[in-house]
């Protein structure tokens, strides 16, 4: 534990400057008091992977069906427009869907390495900032990750328009916890157990892998998340923490909307409000 005796009070020496995100915090405090979030900075410092290394990227991947899981795992199974299609316009979907879902993973991971970002320039505490700033390498990982797996895939998609509207609410809002609430917890609480379900259920080596070795990093993410708004939430009023509660609801909403996969069934030609229909 670092302890330190200054010459002139601390809380005289801050330091705040404000650019467009928000305030830039410094701390001249290096008095790191809080074990918890000291324990997960060590425990991200130990944790580091290469991406590049630690997963076989040697191993194809099948066109027809990335995944290796059961036609059930498809949102239309068993619709009419299913029913109607031959094979090689069913392994399209799958292809699609994949390369839709690992889409939004790597945008999401490029939030989260922006949103981990403006943490450490505007947490106030030295010890999350610590943390932060293991978090800022993971997120670059991941993001290195899912980049290398879409490129063998071949094919990808731009941003969910309900991702990126939660991430803009998240990264606009000039107030810390907000990025907290937002990204630590809820998108990549989300996120979390997305990349279970896919280790869990996939019979692909690859997305197995590379899922698994991702939610080793996000499930401290997460905490850190919880650790700082657990500490910080008690002081805020009953109107401040009504409003966070309707920020949850709304991103709620929003990655809700954001599984409706849209843009997968526009680009095969489906009814996007009703893609098991026939037309």
């Amino acid at each position: 534990m670092l302890e330190f005796h200054y010459a002139v009070p601390v809380e005289q020496t801050g330091w705040e400057t404000q650019d467009r995100s928000g305030t830039v915090r410094f701390r001249w405090d290096y008095d790191a008091e809080r074990a918890e979030l000291l324990a997960l900075y060590d425990k991200g410092k130990r944790k580091q992977w290469d991406a590049a290394d630690r997963i076989d990227w040697s191993l194809e991947i099948d066109p027809e069906n990335p995944l290796q899981v059961p036609d059930e795992a498809v949102p239309i199974f068993g619709s009419a427009a299913w029913e109607r299609m031959g094979p090689a316009e069913r392994a399209e979907v799958r292809r699609h869907m994949v390369a839709w879902q690992f889409s939004q993973f790597l945008h999401g991971e490029q939030g989260a390495l922006v949103c981990t970002a403006k943490i450490v320039q505007n947490v106030p505490d030295i010890d999350a900032k610590f943390y932060g700033a293991t978090q800022v390498m993971d997120e670059a990982r991941h993001v290195e990750a899912y980049g290398r797996y879409l490129t063998k895939l071949g094919l990808a998609y731009p941003i969910n328009r309900h991702l990126q509207a939660l991430l803009d609410d998240v990264l606009t809002d000039s107030r810390w916890d907000i990025t907290y609430l937002g990204m630590q917890v809820l998108i990549e609480g989300l996120a979390l157990a997305a990349f279970g379900l896919i280790r869990n259920q996939t019979g692909d080596p690859l997305a197995r892998a590379l899922n698994a070795y991702v939610m080793q990093d996000e499930a401290r993410h997460v905490m850190f998340g919880r650790h700082v708004l657990r500490a910080y939430y008690p002081e805020l009023s009953t109107a401040e923490r009504e409003e966070r509660e309707e920020l949850c609801a709304e991103a709620c909403w929003l990655m809700r909307d954001r599984f409706l996969a849209e843009e997968v069934w526009e680009r095969l030609g489906l009814d996007v409000e009703d893609p098991g229909s026939l037309p």
